[in-house]
């Protein structure tokens, strides 16, 4: 997270859940750990090997606007997120 968001103070109070994605592309499969963030603000940091950030934005949104947003292969992994947080 570090690496990509500079976001570096996580807590793990579900321990270390994750749920992965369906493959997609060439195969790959995605894997997202939930985690509690106590910081507001997130970077998004050059890349040593693209020289460009990996990602072009973050928001911080409210689940049925995430949602909107997400596509099907993702808005599974919201939902998984909401029902483990109870958020």
């Amino acid at each position: 997270m570090e690496e990509e968001t500079s976001l570096a103070n996580l807590g793990f109070p579900w321990s270390e859940v994750f749920r992965e994605t369906e493959p997609y592309g060439a195969g790959k499969v995605a894997r997202y750990y939930l985690a509690a963030v106590h910081e507001a603000e997130a970077t998004l940091p050059i890349s040593a090997e693209l020289g460009r950030p990996e990602h072009h934005q973050y928001r911080w949104l409210p689940y049925g606007e995430a949602r909107a947003l997400l596509s099907a292969r993702l808005i599974t992994i919201l939902d998984w997120a909401r029902e483990v947080s109870g958020c």
